[in-house]
């Protein structure tokens, strides 16, 4: 009886010990957990911080008009709202196209 005593005392202590290691490993498992939501919080923030950047660069492109006295070659013409065609008028076949956040034709007021 005596040795069956020990044992139920020290499976006692083993199951407290168990249980202490088991909170402990909550309390950091819940502090891991914390720093994650921190870390994602942050990453949300430098994220938008990032396209808030990108996203108030706007490029425009005007055509101006000819002028007086100026030859009209065609060698810029508009593609749409949103992008050109640059030719070397001694070189037709030869163009480049570009995009924009916007195009305004000559025709187009300022």
């Amino acid at each position: 009886k005596g040795e069956v005593k020990v044992l139920t005392e020290r499976l006692k202590c083993e199951e407290d010990k168990l249980h202490s290691v088991g909170l402990t490993s909550e309390a950091r498992v819940n502090e891991l957990e914390d720093l994650i939501r921190q870390g994602e919080h942050e990453r949300r923030k430098m994220h938008n911080i990032i396209q808030e950047l990108r996203g108030n660069v706007r490029v425009f492109a005007r055509i101006r008009p000819f002028l007086p006295g100026e030859k009209n070659t065609d060698s810029i013409t508009p593609l749409g709202e949103t992008s050109l065609r640059l030719s070397k008028p001694n070189n037709p076949e030869r163009e480049y196209k570009f995009s924009f956040d916007r195009v305004f034709a000559p025709n187009e007021g300022q």
